[in-house]
């Protein structure tokens, strides 16, 4: 991570994740007092309109998450620490407005799901979205390679995200959407020594890398686990499924990648 980090607080970084941090709390109260009253951290807290907000949300919401404790948070690539609802009056307040496309109990359903995603270039507006559903509880990130000028025809990404890992890109966008979602980044891409965490456990794959060895190896161990893959390309609008869950011996593929997987 690059940037003004305060003293004190360094042991907390991560390059992609805020650190939460509560009021009840005696640690953490003082390591808020180190950020406000360090010139160069903008403090942003908007709890008044924020709970008026959720005040006036439908249904109305329960006792429980009126009272539940806000927390601050601190982007230190951002350098800014805002303050945010509770896990639980948060995640109901940020996805309210799904509510006449998604009921309730799909929203609670897919918010316990753990997904993959394999390529930051296509797969950054992907797990941007899934995000911002809310129709993920984990996710994780695999890519080796970093922001370069030529990708910002499309990854919505900066000129100060320029030499940075694109994993870390897409999980810090994400963090600044929803601080309490889990993201695990895997900044070497998927080998064969960070194949296994990466997948095991994982309900979905979605599969958006360049390399074709990479997108064969990577089904093989879906497949061997039972993970479904998705993949998206811009090949005459592409959209491949392959549901190794329901059919376990189903050819990589479908069968219609010719040599490079024939007898896989």
């Amino acid at each position: 991570m690059t940037g003004h980090v305060p003293v004190g607080i360094d042991r907390h970084i991560d390059t992609h994740r805020p650190v939460i941090l509560r009021d009840d709390r005696s640690e953490d109260r003082s390591l808020l007092s180190r950020l406000r009253s360090d010139p160069l951290i903008e403090i942003l807290d908007h709890r008044a309109s924020v709970l008026d907000e959720l005040r006036a949300s439908r249904p109305t919401p329960n006792m429980d998450e009126l009272d539940e404790p806000g927390r601050w948070v601190y982007y230190p690539w951002r350098r800014t620490v805002v303050w945010v609802l509770g896990p639980a009056a948060f995640r109901r307040l940020r996805l309210d407005r799904n509510r006449n496309k998604i009921a309730p109990a799909e929203q609670a359903q897919l918010g316990c799901l753990k997904i993959g995603v394999v390529g930051l270039s296509v797969g950054h507006a992907i797990a941007h979205t899934l995000a911002l559903e809310g129709a993920c509880g984990e996710l994780r990130l695999a890519d080796h390679d970093h922001m370069e000028l030529s990708n910002l025809n499309r990854v919505p990404a900066s000129l100060l995200d320029v030499g940075i890992n694109k994993a870390v890109v897409t999980a810090r966008r994400i963090a600044e959407l929803d601080p309490y979602l889990r993201v695990e980044v895997f900044t070497d891409g998927l080998t064969e020594k960070t194949m296994p965490p990466f997948l095991d456990g994982l309900d979905l794959l979605i599969e958006e890398c360049d390399s074709l060895d990479m997108k064969v190896r990577v089904r093989q161990e879906a497949r061997s686990r039972g993970i479904p893959v998705l993949m998206e390309t811009s090949d005459r609008g592409l959209f491949d499924v392959e549901r190794f869950d329901q059919e376990p011996k189903r050819p990589l593929f479908h069968a219609c990648s010719g040599r490079w997987t024939r007898g896989a």
